[in-house]
């Protein structure tokens, strides 16, 4: 398995998740400490566990193949991703995010870092297969959570997301392109921001504890109803009042 020696010349960075960054990039990897600490410590709150073992990689366009990764083909330019394929697991963070993005506000990067960290939470604590749009929209939601508890402004970056989708998230079905990937993610974080302003943040935790007791597949209809059931009272409702859902 790869570490993150693979990148020589890195520099290391330490904090609550190690920032390891290429010469030059110090700015940036400080940058990058901070919504990590700030993620990790909310996160931590959230699901009422510390963090998994983990390291961040800041990655320049020029080295971004020799990241490490799952699989032999790299992962698109400018889009982060959590990968378990290095000792310890990283999240690979590219120095600059893919034009693909939307909308281009100050809360773009802290909640693209913060998605990919409650993968990393997530993953250790669910092993169940289940459809695109449910895997994610918990670490959607938990990052809104991130947001909203750490007092980043999420009205301006919400407003610029598509009011009227043409398609519900349990529409969306892989593979995709990169836009499309965009449009249904935003959607996602809009439904997650809003779960979270009606019923508390608390459902994310009840939605692991339920999921340690699936075995095997969740498909669409149990996923909605897991969902449902961890909103709370009114949940059920609520969701089919959401024109994303």
């Amino acid at each position: 398995m790869p570490d993150l020696a693979t990148l020589p010349g890195y520099i290391r960075l330490d904090g609550a998740v190690p920032v390891l960054h290429a010469p030059g990039s110090e700015a940036r990897a400080r940058e990058l400490r901070g919504h990590l600490e700030t993620g990790v410590r909310e996160l931590s709150a959230v699901f009422a566990a510390g963090p998994p073992p983990l390291e961040a990689l800041l990655v320049p366009d020029g080295d971004w193949r020799e990241a490490p990764r799952a699989y032999e083909k790299p992962y698109p330019p400018g889009l982060p991703y959590y990968t378990r394929a290095a000792d310890p697991p990283a999240l690979v963070i590219p120095e600059k995010l893919s034009p693909v993005f939307e909308p281009r506000t100050q809360a773009l990067l802290p909640l693209a870092v913060w998605h990919e960290l409650a993968h990393a939470f997530l993953l250790r604590e669910t092993a169940v297969r289940a459809p695109a749009w449910f895997r994610e929209l918990l670490p959607q939601a938990a990052a809104a959570a991130v947001a909203r508890r750490s007092g980043l402004p999420l009205e301006e970056h919400l407003s610029l997301v598509e009011a009227e989708p043409g398609s519900t998230v349990r529409e969306f079905g892989g593979p995709a392109g990169a836009e499309t990937q965009v449009a249904f993610q935003n959607l996602l974080l809009r439904l997650g921001d809003a779960a979270v302003r009606e019923f508390g943040d608390g459902f994310l935790r009840r939605l692991v504890r339920a999921l340690r007791e699936e075995a095997g597949v969740v498909d669409g209809d149990r996923a909605g109803e897991l969902l449902a059931e961890a909103l709370g009272p009114g949940g059920r409702e609520w969701l089919c009042s959401r024109p994303e859902f």
